[in-house]
């Protein structure tokens, strides 16, 4: 059964992959906004995290990086999680700590049809299993991101495969999970200007073969749930608002609701660019 999903993986996933390998060819080297990117160190400062009726999960994060011109870019960083969990629905308690450092590599080109970016990234489990912070496995999760402006509109999807179902913006799960597994994104942000936007989706994750999740926060038994797909299957819907405050502070907040779990989850984000803050200004 394991052989016969990943062998339709496979054929879902190879004529996507040489689709992606023609369009890189085919783009333009340089245009559009990423000619003004500058090349040098990268330092950002993330507050962020979701509620919903599972509890609450936030994470300080510190990132660093640097870009290597136009396309090519490089960050490594370290999170710091605080975990509350609904003791009623998952009987863990209260925890915080160190989670798993991770190393991500991007490249990306805007072309006059399409704009385009891989990433690969990694996390090492250094952080502690028995208080839900990690899997205790190296997590890996390779994201293509597709988007085509059209004025105030920029269409995109997202397709990715990953052993284990990564944060976002949106939603952080009061698990992590470890388990092959696809996912999908796919919608559009709205630009209301230079300090808004807004942002609707729909998501999709597709696992296959033996999952694992692992419940966040302290717990008498820290030894994960097995099962198969339907431990870790999930889709639904995302919206979400940002709001460009000044050049080096971003705010967000989101809506996420989840169709298979029929769940609710509300989040929030505060971004801070301490390398625009530390950098000179550049004189005309």
């Amino acid at each position: 059964m394991r052989f016969r999903s990943q062998s339709l993986l496979v054929a879902v996933v190879s004529p996507f992959l040489l689709a992606v390998s023609a369009l890189s060819q085919a783009m333009p080297q340089g245009a559009g906004k990423s000619s003004v990117e500058q090349q040098g160190l990268t330092w950002m400062e993330t507050y962020e995290g979701s509620g919903n009726s599972d509890g609450l999960v936030t994470d300080l994060n510190s990132t660093v990086g640097y870009l290597f011109g136009k396309h090519v870019a490089m960050s490594m960083g370290i999170p710091y999680l605080f975990i509350v969990p609904s003791t009623s629905k998952t009987g863990a308690t209260s925890a915080y700590g160190v989670g798993n450092p991770y190393l991500g590599l991007r490249y990306s080109a805007k072309g006059s049809a399409l704009d385009f970016s891989t990433r690969l990234n990694s996390a090492i489990p250094t952080a502690s299993t028995k208080k839900g912070l990690s899997t205790g496995h190296v997590t890996v999760d390779w994201n293509n991101h597709f988007a085509h402006g059209f004025d105030l509109f920029t269409p995109f999807v997202d397709l990715g495969l990953a052993n284990s179902i990564a944060d976002t913006r949106f939603l952080h799960r009061p698990y992590i999970s470890y388990g092959d597994v696809v996912h999908l994104e796919g919608g559009s942000e709205l630009d209301l200007g230079n300090k808004f936007s807004v942002t609707a989706s729909g998501y999709y994750i597709l696992p296959w073969g033996p999952q694992q999740v692992f419940l966040r926060g302290s717990k008498a038994s820290s030894s994960p749930t097995k099962g198969g797909v339907s431990l870790t299957r999930d889709n639904g819907i995302n919206v979400g608002i940002d709001y460009n405050l000044t050049h080096s502070l971003d705010l967000s907040g989101g809506y996420s609701r989840s169709v298979y779990s029929v769940l609710n989850t509300f989040s929030f984000g505060i971004e801070v660019n301490v390398g625009s803050l530390l950098r000179k200004p550049s004189k005309d």
